[in-house]
């Protein structure tokens, strides 16, 4: 009488168990289910704090300090937004299960090392919860400037002191540390 409902139960199953036993980013069928999924699941912890999230966006204002934070780089080694004082500085948050993200890097991989030489650096705060994941995608995206993450996905602390409530999120800051775009 409902036969359409095992089939369903199958997508379903499949659908869900699928990024959790196949986790490689490089296969395209994986980022599509990948990104879908995953990045759903982080959108609605984002909703759950949206509020308090749009608020910290406020307060990261043009013509204020940037708020200094620190967290390890790829190779484990702490890195802070003060270490780039001097700099203009393009700090943006991003996640390997974000295609528009994925995008905007290929694109400044482009456009990094003509600017590199006059002094402007990148500081990309990774949002992603698996390692492999967030360092295949650099690998992939041929990203050659600083990447942090605390691997807590859209919970991490930097991410909410700053108020990313979408992915990319982006911050421009000069040489004496001040917002000067968002």
């Amino acid at each position: 009488k409902k036969w359409w409902l095992f089939p369903v139960a199958l997508i379903v199953v499949y659908a869900i168990a699928f990024p959790f036993y196949f986790r490689n980013p490089e296969y395209p069928i994986f980022f599509t289910v990948y990104s879908v999924f995953n990045g759903t699941l982080e959108h609605q912890t984002i909703d759950s704090k949206k509020e308090e999230l749009v608020s910290n966006y406020d307060e990261v204002s043009i013509g204020k300090p940037a708020p200094d934070f620190t967290l390890p780089n790829i190779q484990g080694k702490n890195v802070s937004l003060s270490d780039f004082k001097g700099k203009t500085v393009l700090l943006t948050f991003w996640a390997s299960w974000c295609p528009t993200c994925r995008a905007e890097n290929k694109h400044l991989s482009k456009l990094y090392p003509e600017y590199r030489k006059k002094g402007f650096q990148i500081l990309a705060v990774s949002l992603d919860r698996s390692r492999t994941n967030w360092v295949k995608a650099v690998e992939k995206d041929g990203i050659s400037w600083t990447q942090v993450s605390d691997l807590e996905g859209v919970d991490s602390p930097v991410a909410t002191k700053y108020g990313v409530y979408a992915t990319p999120t982006t911050f421009l800051i000069d040489s004496a540390g001040v917002v000067i775009g968002k």
